[in-house]
């Protein structure tokens, strides 16, 4: 696991799970989009998916980092960005575990605020 914060775009490993991730992806998204609120795998695609995007993000951030950014500043950058993978990680395990789930939050985004009121 030490590739992620070294190279995680060039580790032997990380282009493998880069494509595992876009696979991951393109299946819980729509899992995600069409499973019913009290659904039982809700929770599963949430914590999946809690870890899927900012892994995903991560590698695809040092891939830019190996493209656009100095080498002497690769590895302020790839610090920088582990820290926030972190961050992305605990806060998305936080908002599973202990909030609604980040399915719900998200769905949340085009619930009508006046239907939403006058169901209370």
């Amino acid at each position: 696991m030490s590739w992620l914060l070294r190279a995680a775009d060039s580790a032997p490993g990380s282009m493998k799970v880069h494509h595992m991730g876009n696979v991951a992806l393109a299946a819980l998204t729509p899992a995600a989009a069409f499973l019913p609120k009290d659904s039982g795998y809700l929770f599963p695609v949430d914590l999946a998916l809690g870890v899927a995007l900012p892994l995903h993000s991560h590698i695809t951030m040092n891939m830019v980092f190996s493209d656009y950014v100095p080498p002497g500043m690769r590895g302020i950058a790839r610090g920088g960005m582990a820290g926030v993978t972190a961050l992305t990680v605990m806060g998305l395990l936080h908002l599973n575990l202990r909030g609604p789930g980040l399915t719900s939050c998200v769905k949340q985004l085009w619930c009508n605020s006046a239907a939403s009121k006058d169901k209370k």
